[in-house]
């Protein structure tokens, strides 16, 4: 079955999206960016290994404590006041959120504390220049660009200025929201 156009127009609410989202097959996935509706391209063999690898590392360390890992497909509105007015859903790779008013059954309310992109050669833009903005602006507290290509990891950590760190595949990188919590990336390269 051929995927319907995602239509044309200006912008969209949250609202609208899940209206527009709610009859697609599942194995479509979609994110509003700026009120602007983008098909998600599949994820290759090498990304899944890598969201995988980083939700083990993060239910592992979170067991019994009160935040919670999630990976993709899950919907989060990033949203001020009124969320079905939000102009953002996005459905993060991996991500933690230790407010447990945010999750709802069908998706999270608000932005995670801590968020992991995987990029992909096709949504590379996305998650560098559109997301990366908006995650600072509502209120992620460390958001991570994963490149499996270059075997980078660059880790934005949000305060009074958003400050940059650019670690590779041969790093330990510690989550800074966690007092003691590191990736050891060299796992990967086995």
């Amino acid at each position: 079955m051929d995927a319907m156009p995602i239509p044309e127009r200006e912008r969209f609410t949250a609202k609208e999206f899940f209206r527009f989202t709610e009859n697609k097959p599942e194995n479509e996935r979609y994110e509003l960016i700026a009120g602007k509706i983008s098909l998600m391209a599949s994820p290759t063999s090498r990304h899944q290994r890598i969201l995988l690898f980083l939700g083990r590392k993060l239910g592992d360390y979170l067991d019994g404590k009160p935040c919670e890992p999630f990976i993709a497909p899950l919907d989060v509105v990033l949203f001020k006041k009124d969320k079905t007015k939000a102009k953002n859903v996005f459905q993060p790779d991996v991500f933690v959120v230790c407010d447990p008013k945010k999750i709802t059954e069908k998706r999270i309310y608000g932005a995670p504390d801590f968020v992991v992109e995987i990029i992909s050669p096709s949504n590379s833009e996305n998650d560098y220049y559109y997301k990366l903005p908006l995650y600072m602006k509502y209120g992620v507290r460390e958001y991570w660009i994963i490149d499996p290509a270059t075997k980078t990891v660059i880790v934005h950590i949000n305060g009074e200025e958003v400050k940059t760190h650019r670690y590779t595949f041969e790093d330990k990188v510690k989550v800074g929201i966690f007092k003691d919590l590191e990736i050891d990336f060299k796992e990967l390269l086995i």
